[in-house]
């Protein structure tokens, strides 16, 4: 018989409760070495045998027959099924197009240039060439993160936008519709770290990206971190996650259900907490979620998690409660307090905020236009959204007149020298003879 799910409420004013969250950060941070190892010679065999090693992974790994001449998916097959995503889909995925364009075409990085005593210097700003959109075919699709991840690089400018999926059955109606509607031509049938090694290093039939970007499962995740430097990545994307703060002004079972919104994902590895200062207010919204696991369609979904993946924290003041924020630096924060505004001004570290009661995370996911596709793991302490310039890179330009090398020339020779670099200081000094 399964049993009622218990929704842990702990004191953080106790050294226990500040134990508690201690717990939970490091079990955030835990990195399984063994998939690094076998991702490791998986991305060295294709590094090595190109095509011959990413067929023969699709081959063992995905039970498919590939070759060069059918590997990549025309665009008569994106055509015909994107014709099948039901109606609603297509409205649905269209007006999030033009939400995820407006809010992203603010984001541009402007060139500019400074006349300085020495000449002038510029900054110029250059999209990347060439970048890989991994599509997840396994627990689930996303057409959503087909917009989330190509409109911003669309709007930088990059001119080649590749797309990568697995080869599990036919492409997905809504997948379809989205690359279509996003004009994304290049679509090859692979997956898993095979996929990603072949983006990164280049085979015969599938050239080399400069970034690839979009989610994965721990495989294609292990891989994007070791192919760093080789090329870029978004980042390395953990399980989803999300902070809470709620005060006595919120409906206790919208807290419950935004808290499962996050946990539903399915590694079991997501972490989903809500803070408070009332302690009357902490024990309704653990009883309101573990309602609403038992009323749940996928309640064993909720049932295979450990215990601490959904806790409610209670504190003794609000300043404690945005502390623990800024601490577990969150993938999402929602603040649903009467203060919302003000108690975002001492939020420093949380990748995407939701103000008030009406601005549940799922409005982001998909719709509202922010972008879905952030940093986790504590990573918003130093990372962004993905957004317009996560595909644009800056050149700096110099140009020094005569009177300017004169001008700077001793300063430079006095660094190089302290420095022992002898000849960057001859470099200006044979200059000035």
């Amino acid at each position: 018989m399964n049993t009622k799910v218990k929704i842990p409420v702990i004191d953080y004013s106790k050294p226990s409760g500040k134990q508690y969250l201690k717990k939970i950060l490091s079990i955030r941070q835990k990195r399984d070495e063994t998939v690094a190892v076998r991702v490791a010679e998986v991305l060295a065999a294709i590094r090595k045998d190109g095509d011959k090693a990413l067929f023969s992974y699709a081959k063992k790994f995905d039970g498919v027959t590939l070759t060069d001449k059918n590997v990549r998916i025309d665009q008569t097959e994106i055509d015909a099924q994107a014709k099948k995503a039901p109606p609603a889909l297509q409205k649905a995925i269209k007006e999030a197009a033009k939400r995820i364009s407006a809010y992203h075409n603010r984001q541009r990085t402007a060139a500019f240039s400074v006349k300085t005593g020495e000449g002038t210097l510029r900054q110029l700003v250059r999209p990347l060439e060439r970048v890989a959109v991994y599509i997840p075919g396994g627990h689930t699709v996303y057409p959503s993160s087909v917009l989330m991840n190509v409109i911003p690089a669309q709007i930088a400018g990059v001119p080649e936008i590749v797309a990568v999926t697995p080869p599990r059955g036919g492409l997905d109606p809504g997948i379809a519709f989205a690359l279509k509607l996003c004009k994304v031509k290049e679509l090859y049938r692979i997956g898993g770290a095979q996929a990603v090694g072949a983006l990164a290093y280049g085979t015969c039939t599938i050239p080399p990206v400069d970034k690839i970007i979009g989610p994965g499962n721990a495989y294609v995740q292990a891989a994007k971190r070791i192919v760093y430097g080789t090329v870029d990545i978004d980042s390395v994307a953990g399980p989803s996650e999300v902070v809470i703060v709620a005060d006595a002004s919120v409906d206790p079972s919208w807290v419950a259900y935004d808290l499962l919104a996050q946990a539903e994902h399915g590694s079991g590895d997501e972490t989903a907490l809500c803070v408070t200062e009332n302690r009357a207010v902490a024990k309704r919204i653990a009883a309101a979620t573990a309602a609403a696991i038992e009323q749940s369609p996928v309640r064993e979904t909720f049932r295979r998690l450990p215990v601490h993946a959904i806790t409610i924290f209670c504190t003794a003041k609000r300043s404690d409660s945005i502390a623990i924020v800024n601490t577990i630096a969150p993938e999402h924060l929602q603040i649903m307090t009467r203060t919302a505004e003000k108690d975002l001004t001492s939020v420093k570290n949380a990748a995407a905020v939701f103000l008030g009661a009406y601005t549940p995370v799922s409005l982001g996911d998909y719709f509202i236009g922010t972008n879905h596709v952030l940093p986790t793991g504590g990573a918003a302490r130093f990372a962004s959204p993905l957004g317009v310039e996560s595909f644009l890179k800056r050149m700096s330009v110099a140009e020094v007149s005569k009177k300017g090398l004169q001008r700077a020339a001793p300063y430079v020779s006095v660094f190089a020298r302290a420095e022992k670099f002898i000849h960057h200081a001859m470099s200006v000094e044979k200059r000035l003879k």
